[in-house]
């Protein structure tokens, strides 16, 4: 095969998704250079997995090779590579998100294989070109300055800070990352509401729909928390680093306010403060790896939803089998924001072995295994017996907590909203604000997440509807590219070790 037709070979392959085909074209030892590329990939088996990764980030793949030039030992291309990037949701007017450039590559070859490719593309003009600029009416996460180094490219504001969440990458390879890999993710905006005193445990089983009367030091416990008339506030994960001291470690609420509120007109003896204490994620299946070289101990006996006191990389911080994506994962909560960036540098250069990348949060695999916060119940006035983790709420307990009397009387009279998975025809935009859901001619709920699924390959979401849609039925979204058809089905959508 002389260098052209390797090209040619190769552009093929590329287009069709085609990793094995792709790495089969090098020889074994074989080198893939490219201006996007922090590091060269050298061999058949590194070739195949981040081929894979980089193509399957890319549909509607079309390469256009303008000028062919060959040497003794190789060729010197130029062209144009057209393509959509996968699962962003495409710009706010409509137009997909788009990785179209012109490249200059030159190939070496040996016995009738790729020995060296290597690959220079004009621009990047499907990231953005900086960050946006920040206010100074909310606070910066103690490793601001880390996110800005990975090149994140959009934040949010989430209790009042600024949450790294797109950084410079289409959204499939910080997705295989999560699953084959290690991410780290900057939640220091997950605040910590403590409750310190001899009643810190029975009053957080005053604030919870769940019985958390029998959690012990070293235990994490999912729940949801409700006002008086059974809304959903919260659904924090909590933990009891030590005795009669518990952590809710909660989404976009102000929890610290409402539980101090509810503590200073009541007779539990119990402090209700926000220490500094700002979480890290080190999430995937090569995390324990980091993990282990970073703890002062092995943590490889540590269970799923434990947790216990020990040393990060020299600082004294909880340590719990926990997170934000589904699947196998680490939080990390120093007793101190102090040491930050020493922190989030030490575990990046564990991770470096384990090709570490520095993350959002990613919803694309979340959204799969039916993981949502309280960007699904925020605005919609939703209770506790309608959202997706309904199955959570104990009515049956002998002890009182906010919200039971309500949420008995909506059990009594009938829950009238039900959250639902639903199969997404076509392409869906990025969910800006929640999409309209009929049924029979009428507005039966709304669509409040919603993604592409890199595992199904199709568009899913999940939605609040009237009670009386059932699985498998068709309804129709109005979201921002017009009105669509979907059906109706479970979450989540994937296992947990797909």
């Amino acid at each position: 095969m002389n260098p052209k037709e390797a090209f040619e070979e190769y552009c093929t392959a590329w287009a069709n998704h085609d990793h094995i085909a792709l790495a089969e074209l090098f020889t074994e030892d074989g080198v893939f250079e490219a201006s996007t590329l922090n590091a060269p990939i050298v061999g058949q088996e590194n070739l195949r997995k981040q081929l894979r990764i980089i193509s399957n980030s890319h549909s509607d793949i079309k390469t256009e090779t303008r000028i062919a030039i060959e040497t003794k030992t190789g060729a010197y291309f130029e062209g144009t590579y057209m393509a959509k990037i996968i699962g962003t949701g495409g710009r706010v007017d409509g137009a997909p998100t788009r990785a179209d450039f012109r490249y200059v590559a030159s190939i070496e070859m040996k016995d009738g294989k790729i020995q060296r490719l290597h690959e220079i593309y004009d621009s990047r003009p499907f990231y953005a070109d900086e960050r946006p600029r920040m206010f100074p009416m909310n606070r910066l996460s103690p490793y601001w300055q880390g996110t800005v180094d990975a090149n994140c490219t959009e934040y949010s504001v989430y209790n009042n800070m600024y949450f790294p969440m797109v950084y410079s990458r289409a959204p499939y390879e910080d997705y295989a990352a999560l699953l084959e890999g290690v991410t780290l993710w900057d939640v220091g905006l997950e605040r910590q509401t403590q409750l310190k005193g001899k009643d810190a445990l029975r009053f957080l089983d005053y604030l919870s729909c769940r019985d958390m009367s029998n959690m012990k030091v070293g235990d994490c416990r999912y729940t949801l928390l409700c006002d008086e008339e059974g809304i959903v506030l919260c659904d924090p994960v909590v933990l009891i680093p030590e005795e009669d001291t518990v952590w809710l470690s909660h989404g976009n609420t102000d929890v610290t306010l409402w539980a101090r509120g509810i503590a200073m007109s009541s007779n539990w003896v119990v402090q209700v403060s926000e220490p500094d204490v700002a979480p890290l994620q080190v999430q995937g299946p090569k995390s324990i790896h980091v993990m282990n070289e970073i703890c002062a101990e092995p943590i490889d006996e540590l269970k799923n939803y434990k947790c216990k006191i020990t040393e990060v990389a020299g600082q004294k911080a909880v340590v719990s089998r926990t997170g934000w994506s589904g699947g196998f994962g680490y939080e990390i909560y120093p007793y101190s924001s102090e040491g930050a960036m020493e922190l989030w540098n030490d575990v990046l250069n564990a991770g470096k072995p384990y090709g570490i990348k520095v993350t959002g949060p990613i919803v694309h695999r979340a959204v799969e295994r039916g993981v949502t916060d309280t960007g699904y119940y925020t605005n919609s006035g939703m209770n506790a017996l309608e959202e997706v983790t309904a199955s959570l709420v104990e009515l049956d307990v002998t002890s009182d907590f906010i919200g039971k009397s309500a949420l008995k009387q909506i059990q009594k009279d009938g829950v009238r909203r039900h959250s639902v998975g639903l199969f997404i025809e076509g392409e869906v935009p990025r969910l800006e604000w929640n999409w309209k859901v009929t049924g029979q001619n009428k507005a039966i709920g709304e669509v409040r997440w919603a993604v592409h699924s890199f595992e199904l390959n199709r568009s899913i979401g999940i939605a609040i509807v009237d009670v009386a849609i059932k699985l498998g039925d068709i309804v129709a979204i109005e979201h921002d590219r017009g009105v669509v058809k979907a059906e109706v089905t479970t979450i989540p959508f994937v296992g947990r070790g797909t």
